[in-house]
């Protein structure tokens, strides 16, 4: 290692006498030189300190024409296609459950009314009867006291008939009741109360169908909530156009081929007919959540999914999916959640595109295709 380093001085010491000796016009000529060559290599790595510059500078531009989902489109292109945004607010919404529900033949009904009433006219006809027979057994129980005018055995005979009528009303007493308890098994008690009670309106308004008795049959997931009085119903699965039905009480039967909760609600008849088939909305909750709505105009329909665009700027446009909506009257509703993810989530203030989004989506994968063209 000594030898190394000593080798190494000897030959610097020999460099410098050698430029010493030189003359001054060399010396001069050297430096330039080396100057030269000193100020060449400074601007190659100015040079290319700033061509990597441009280039990140042009590799941010890219990214920023890159954002995933989004296309440009010029104002007059704008006009042309017709777009229409309008600005998101935050609104409150129940949540539905969709449920089957079914117009209730009553013909059972009025024939549990039918026995019922047999049975109490039977009853009072017995009541008579027994009161009768009760009076003529003390009458003639008195005169035999008295007067010893009545045989024996005409009071026994009295007090037989008496203990017969008496012995019928009890029997009719236990038919009333059977009627009433068969009744309460099968259809409940607040509906068992309309057809029993007398002079009814909620039982008239059937009988003149009037009103009509739903089964709503519920999804073996839900139930309802407390302090839900009606729902919505339709013919034709369009939640716009349902009617409201009021809950009447809870069934104590279910469907032959469902095992969740069920319910009876009446409904003003209108075209309703006995057997028809209706869909029914549940709200499965009392409390709304906060949200936002989107209309059915603003969405349209990719890869089997539902999106929307928002105008982020001036005519730069962002696609965002609604498949996490739940579906409602005319349209969809989004759910405000806390962590807002730009390129999924819709928020309070955005633009939604109502007018010309179809074309967006055009747009869209025409802007890719050319910038995969400029990538050959």
């Amino acid at each position: 290692m000594r030898r190394k380093t000593g080798g190494w001085f000897f030959i610097l010491v020999v460099i410098v006498v050698i430029v010493a000796l030189m003359p001054t016009t060399i010396k001069s000529s050297l430096y330039n030189t080396v100057a030269t060559w000193v100020d060449g290599y400074n601007d190659a790595i100015e040079e290319k300190d700033y061509d990597n510059a441009d280039t990140e500078v042009e590799s941010d531009d890219e990214e920023e024409l890159a954002e995933p989902l989004t296309v440009r489109m010029d104002e007059a292109l704008s006009d042309y296609v017709g777009i229409a945004t309008i600005t998101l607010v935050a609104n409150n919404y129940f949540p539905e459950s969709k449920a089957l529900a079914k117009v209730v033949d009553i013909r059972p009904l009025v024939a549990l009314k039918t026995r019922y009433n047999r049975a109490v006219s039977a009853l009072n006809v017995a009541k008579v009867a027994e009161r009768t027979a009760a009076k003529e057994l003390k009458r003639l129980s008195l005169l035999a006291e008295g007067v010893g005018s009545v045989a024996t055995k005409k009071v026994a005979y009295a007090r037989g008939v008496w203990q017969e009528a008496k012995a019928s009303l009890q029997g009719l007493v236990f038919d009333v009741q059977a009627v009433k308890d068969e009744a309460l098994q099968s259809w409940g008690t607040t509906i068992s109360e309309w057809v029993f009670a007398d002079d009814s309106e909620q039982w008239q308004r059937l009988l003149s169908h009037k009103d009509s008795l739903l089964l709503v049959l519920l999804p073996i997931d839900v139930s309802l909530a407390p302090d839900i009085s009606f729902i919505r119903v339709a013919r034709n699965g369009m939640h716009k156009q349902g009617r409201k039905a009021y809950l009447v009480s809870r069934a104590v039967a279910t469907g032959a081929l469902t095992q969740g909760e069920s319910y009876y609600f009446k409904i003003a008849t209108g075209r309703l007919r006995t057997g028809m088939r209706l869909d029914a909305w549940i709200p499965t909750s009392n409390v709304p959540i906060e949200g936002l709505f989107v209309p059915d105009k603003a969405m349209i329909w990719y890869d089997g999914k539902p999106w929307v665009y928002i105008e982020k700027e001036e005519g730069l446009y962002q696609r965002r999916s609604v498949d996490h909506g739940m579906p409602t009257t005319g349209g969809a509703f989004v759910e405000i959640t806390p962590a807002r993810d730009e390129q999924t989530n819709l928020a309070v203030g955005d633009k939604l595109v109502v007018q010309g989004a179809q074309m967006l989506l055009s747009e869209e994968f025409k802007w890719q295709i050319l910038d995969e063209d400029d990538d050959d």
